[in-house]
C-alpha cells in the first residue's frame, strides 16, 4: 500500500524532473533560434505553472496520487505537443529531436508511475518517478545546449 507522504514526495521529485525536461521538437512552424528559445521558454513557463497548481496539495492516498500524476502527464504532453509544433533551424534539429525524445521517455516513466499508483505498488511507483528525476540532468543539459533558459533551469530559479 502506498503511503501518502512518500507519494507526495515522489510526485514533487518527479515533477521537478519533468519541469527540468524543458522543451524540444521539430514540426510545422519554422522559427529562428531566437524565436525557438523565446517560444520554447514560454511553453516551459506555462508547464511549470501547471505543475505548481497540480502539486499544490499533497495527495492523501494512492488514488489521488494517480490522479495527480495523470494531470502532470497531461501537462507534459501538452507542452511537448506545442514544442513539436516548432521547427528549429536545421543546425539545431538533431539536438532538438534528442531533447524531445528525453521528454517522451520521462512521460513514459510517469505513466508507469501512474499505473503503479493505481495498483498501490509503492516500489514500482517510486522506481518510475526516480527514473524521471535521474534523467533530469540530461534533459536540462540538452535544453541548455539549445539556448533555453526557463526550460533548462531548476524550478524556482527561472
Amino acid at each position: 500500500m502506498l503511503r501518502s507522504r512518500s507519494i507526495a514526495s515522489i510526485i514533487v521529485l518527479a515533477s521537478s524532473g519533468m519541469v527540468l525536461a524543458g522543451c524540444g521538437g521539430g514540426g510545422s512552424e519554422p522559427v529562428s533560434t531566437a524565436e525557438l528559445v523565446q517560444k520554447g521558454d514560454a511553453i516551459c513557463g506555462k508547464e511549470r505553472t501547471s505543475f505548481a497548481r497540480i502539486q499544490g496539495h499533497p495527495p492523501p492516498n494512492a488514488s489521488v496520487a494517480a490522479d495527480q500524476t495523470d494531470e502532470l502527464i497531461r501537462a507534459t504532453e501538452s507542452a511537448s505537443s506545442q514544442l513539436r509544433d516548432l521547427e528549429p533551424p536545421e543546425e539545431l534539429q538533431a539536438s532538438y529531436d534528442s531533447y524531445l525524445e528525453t521528454r517522451d521517455r520521462a512521460a513514459e516513466q510517469m505513466k508507469r508511475g501512474k499505473d503503479a499508483a493505481e495498483d498501490q505498488d509503492s516500489a514500482a511507483y517510486g522506481a518510475a518517478q526516480a527514473a524521471v528525476a535521474r534523467d533530469a540532468p540530461q534533459r536540462r543539459k540538452l535544453a541548455q545546449a539549445l539556448g533555453f533558459k526557463v526550460c533548462s533551469s531548476n524550478p524556482g530559479t527561472a
